[in-house]
Protein backbone atom coordinates (compact mmCIF):
# COMPACT_ATOMS: atom_id res chain seq x y z
CA UNK A 1 0.00 0.00 0.00
CA UNK A 2 1.30 3.41 -1.13
CA UNK A 3 0.87 6.62 1.07
CA UNK A 4 -1.61 8.92 -0.21
CA UNK A 5 -1.40 13.13 0.19
CA UNK A 6 -5.10 12.90 0.08
CA UNK A 7 -5.62 10.36 2.75
CA UNK A 8 -3.38 10.27 5.25
CA UNK A 9 -2.09 12.94 8.33
CA UNK A 10 1.25 13.14 9.71
CA UNK A 11 2.00 12.80 13.52
CA UNK A 12 5.36 14.20 14.75
CA UNK A 13 5.13 12.35 18.32
CA UNK A 14 7.41 14.15 21.56
CA UNK A 15 10.48 16.05 19.42
CA UNK A 16 10.81 18.59 22.51
CA UNK A 17 13.70 20.58 23.56
CA UNK A 18 14.63 18.80 26.71
CA UNK A 19 14.21 15.20 25.63
CA UNK A 20 15.05 15.16 21.62
CA UNK A 21 18.92 15.79 22.64
CA UNK A 22 18.79 12.76 25.03
CA UNK A 23 17.96 10.79 22.05
CA UNK A 24 20.30 8.37 19.94
CA UNK A 25 21.55 10.42 16.90
CA UNK A 26 19.12 13.52 17.74
CA UNK A 27 19.91 15.55 14.47
CA UNK A 28 19.04 13.01 12.22
CA UNK A 29 15.50 12.87 13.92
CA UNK A 30 14.90 16.43 13.95
CA UNK A 31 16.19 17.04 10.20
CA UNK A 32 13.95 14.14 9.31
CA UNK A 33 10.68 15.13 11.04
CA UNK A 34 11.69 18.94 9.74
CA UNK A 35 11.60 17.30 6.12
CA UNK A 36 8.39 15.87 6.35
CA UNK A 37 7.19 18.77 8.07
CA UNK A 38 8.00 20.98 4.92
CA UNK A 39 6.91 18.43 2.65
CA UNK A 40 3.70 17.86 4.45
CA UNK A 41 3.03 21.67 4.10
CA UNK A 42 3.99 22.20 0.40
CA UNK A 43 1.69 19.21 -0.14
CA UNK A 44 -1.36 20.46 2.23
CA UNK A 45 -1.19 17.24 4.43
CA UNK A 46 -2.23 17.68 8.27
CA UNK A 47 0.05 17.60 10.71
CA UNK A 48 -0.64 16.89 14.47
CA UNK A 49 2.34 17.60 17.07
CA UNK A 50 2.15 16.47 20.24
CA UNK A 51 4.58 17.42 23.63
CA UNK A 52 4.56 15.51 26.46
CA UNK A 53 4.15 17.51 29.38
CA UNK A 54 5.79 20.57 27.74
CA UNK A 55 6.31 21.48 31.54
CA UNK A 56 9.19 19.31 32.19
CA UNK A 57 10.10 17.80 28.97
CA UNK A 58 9.77 21.63 26.88
CA UNK A 59 8.02 22.61 24.05
CA UNK A 60 8.62 21.08 20.46
CA UNK A 61 12.48 21.59 19.36
CA UNK A 62 12.85 25.50 17.32
CA UNK A 63 13.44 23.28 13.78
CA UNK A 64 10.34 21.92 14.46
CA UNK A 65 8.18 24.63 15.28
CA UNK A 66 9.64 26.48 12.18
CA UNK A 67 9.26 23.64 9.66
CA UNK A 68 5.47 22.77 10.74
CA UNK A 69 2.75 24.47 8.62
CA UNK A 70 0.57 27.15 10.51
CA UNK A 71 -2.53 24.58 10.51
CA UNK A 72 -0.77 22.19 12.74
CA UNK A 73 -2.74 20.98 15.54
CA UNK A 74 -0.31 20.94 18.71
CA UNK A 75 -1.50 18.62 21.26
CA UNK A 76 -0.05 18.09 24.83
CA UNK A 77 -0.38 15.27 26.76
CA UNK A 78 0.67 12.83 29.37
CA UNK A 79 -0.28 9.22 28.54
CA UNK A 80 2.61 7.46 26.12
CA UNK A 81 0.42 6.84 23.27
CA UNK A 82 -1.10 9.60 22.02
CA UNK A 83 -4.29 7.80 21.48
CA UNK A 84 -5.25 7.52 25.18
CA UNK A 85 -4.94 11.01 25.68
CA UNK A 86 -8.56 12.87 26.09
CA UNK A 87 -9.81 14.61 23.01
CA UNK A 88 -6.86 13.07 20.62
CA UNK A 89 -8.80 10.31 18.85
CA UNK A 90 -11.50 12.63 18.29
CA UNK A 91 -9.43 15.57 16.75
CA UNK A 92 -7.75 13.04 14.73
CA UNK A 93 -10.92 11.59 13.37
CA UNK A 94 -11.96 14.77 12.53
CA UNK A 95 -9.43 14.99 9.78
CA UNK A 96 -10.94 12.12 8.02
CA UNK A 97 -8.01 10.24 7.27
CA UNK A 98 -7.38 6.80 7.03
CA UNK A 99 -3.40 6.15 7.15
CA UNK A 100 -1.28 7.93 10.06
CA UNK A 101 2.21 8.47 9.23
CA UNK A 102 4.15 9.15 12.45
CA UNK A 103 7.81 10.28 12.88
CA UNK A 104 9.32 11.39 16.55
CA UNK A 105 10.43 9.78 19.97
CA UNK A 106 11.12 7.61 21.96
CA UNK A 107 10.81 4.96 19.11
CA UNK A 108 10.20 2.05 21.41
CA UNK A 109 7.77 3.94 24.38
CA UNK A 110 5.34 6.85 22.58
CA UNK A 111 5.92 5.97 18.69
CA UNK A 112 5.54 2.58 19.23
CA UNK A 113 2.38 2.27 21.39
CA UNK A 114 0.76 5.23 19.39
CA UNK A 115 1.26 3.20 16.66
CA UNK A 116 0.11 -0.19 17.68
CA UNK A 117 -3.18 1.66 19.15
CA UNK A 118 -3.58 3.39 16.02
CA UNK A 119 -3.71 0.30 14.18
CA UNK A 120 -6.21 -1.59 16.28
CA UNK A 121 -8.30 1.86 15.80
CA UNK A 122 -8.54 0.90 12.22
CA UNK A 123 -5.99 3.20 10.85
CA UNK A 124 -3.30 2.18 8.29
CA UNK A 125 0.15 3.22 10.23
CA UNK A 126 3.14 3.95 9.02
CA UNK A 127 6.43 5.02 10.83
CA UNK A 128 8.72 6.73 9.50
CA UNK A 129 12.33 4.79 10.97
CA UNK A 130 14.78 7.41 9.38
CA UNK A 131 13.16 10.47 11.42
CA UNK A 132 12.12 8.76 15.01
CA UNK A 133 14.53 7.51 17.58
CA UNK A 134 15.52 6.41 21.47
CA UNK A 135 18.35 6.78 23.80
CA UNK A 136 19.97 3.70 22.48
CA UNK A 137 20.35 1.75 18.88
CA UNK A 138 19.40 -1.35 20.46
CA UNK A 139 15.82 -0.01 21.83
CA UNK A 140 15.17 1.20 17.98
CA UNK A 141 16.24 -1.95 16.65
CA UNK A 142 13.84 -3.49 19.15
CA UNK A 143 10.71 -0.85 18.33
CA UNK A 144 10.92 -1.24 14.87
CA UNK A 145 10.73 -5.00 15.39
CA UNK A 146 7.64 -5.22 17.37
CA UNK A 147 6.50 -2.85 14.98
CA UNK A 148 7.02 -5.00 11.90
CA UNK A 149 5.21 -7.81 14.85
CA UNK A 150 2.29 -5.68 14.89
CA UNK A 151 1.98 -5.07 11.58
CA UNK A 152 2.89 -1.69 11.30
CA UNK A 153 4.07 -0.03 7.46
CA UNK A 154 8.01 0.84 7.99
CA UNK A 155 8.93 3.94 5.77
CA UNK A 156 11.95 6.64 5.39
CA UNK A 157 11.65 9.95 4.77
CA UNK A 158 12.04 10.12 1.07
CA UNK A 159 10.04 6.89 0.68
CA UNK A 160 6.99 9.27 2.21
CA UNK A 161 7.30 12.42 0.26
CA UNK A 162 7.89 10.36 -2.95
CA UNK A 163 4.61 8.50 -2.30
CA UNK A 164 2.86 11.49 -1.63
CA UNK A 165 4.13 13.27 -4.82
CA UNK A 166 3.47 10.03 -7.10
CA UNK A 167 4.19 12.36 -9.92
CA UNK A 168 7.30 14.28 -11.20
CA UNK A 169 7.41 17.42 -13.40
CA UNK A 170 4.68 19.20 -11.06
CA UNK A 171 5.55 22.94 -8.75
CA UNK A 172 5.47 20.90 -5.69
CA UNK A 173 7.48 17.91 -7.34
CA UNK A 174 10.33 20.47 -7.91
CA UNK A 175 10.12 22.16 -4.45
CA UNK A 176 10.44 18.98 -2.52
CA UNK A 177 13.21 17.67 -4.70
CA UNK A 178 15.14 21.15 -4.26
CA UNK A 179 14.84 21.86 -0.73
CA UNK A 180 14.27 18.34 0.56
CA UNK A 181 15.79 15.63 -0.88
CA UNK A 182 19.61 15.14 0.02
Amino acid sequence: MLISKTDSCLLIIDVQERLTPCMHEPRRIIDGCSRLLKGANILNVPVIITEQYPKGLGQSFFDIREAAPETAIYFEKTSLSAVREEGFAKRLASLNKKQIVIAGVEEHICVLQTAVELKEAGYDVFVVTDASGSRSPENERIAVQRLKQEGVFLAGVEMVLFEWLRKAGSPEFKDIQNRLIK
